[in-house]
């Protein structure tokens, strides 16, 4: 008579489950044992514990650094110091762009509060101009726009602090 299905969920009970967990390891281990003796097979597996511990197997005749990196090469995934290599020209590229870019707006701050502006063409000096004057009337928009909000308020405060003489 064989066992029942177990239905899987999370184990609520802490004692409970490090009980499952440390049979269940060394379930999983013995069977990747066996199955790199019975199949000659290069096995290499890596268990980390809900406490965080660290348990591995790896194959009779193989390490585990071994197989891993028999692992990169079949998947085509670069070793380690290739892979920061990349990773440091990928950086150095995107540093690059970031520093041309403030450079592009330090200009152009510099340009909006009128200096340096003798790199700069007539065609440039028209277009800043024109930037210019559309900034100048979004502000005075919006200045007229905050008095006419206040101006009600204000009228409103100072009656309340006047009082009749009579």
């Amino acid at each position: 008579m064989g066992r029942g299905k177990v239905e899987l969920k999370r184990i609520e009970n802490k004692t409970n489950r490090q009980v499952t967990f440390s049979k269940r390891k060394n379930g999983i281990l013995k069977k990747a044992f066996e199955l790199s003796v019975l199949c000659d097979a290069e096995i290499a597996l890596v268990i980390f514990s809900p406490s965080g511990k660290a348990y591995h197997y790896a194959s009779d005749h193989h390490t585990m650094d071994k197989i891993i990196a028999r692992y990169r090469r079949e998947v085509g995934q670069l070793n380690s110091a290739d892979q920061r290599s990349r990773l440091v020209q990928l950086w150095k590229s995107e540093i690059e762009k970031l520093e041309r870019s403030v450079e592009t707006m330090e200009a152009r701050l510099r340009h909006l509060t009128g200096e340096d502006l003798s790199s700069l063409s007539i065609k440039d000096l028209k277009k800043l101009e024109r930037q210019l004057k559309i900034g100048v009337e979004r502000i005075r928009s919006k200045k007229i726009k905050m008095y006419d909000e206040m101006a009600p308020t204000e009228a409103e405060e100072q009656c309340l602090w006047c009082i009749p003489t009579n």
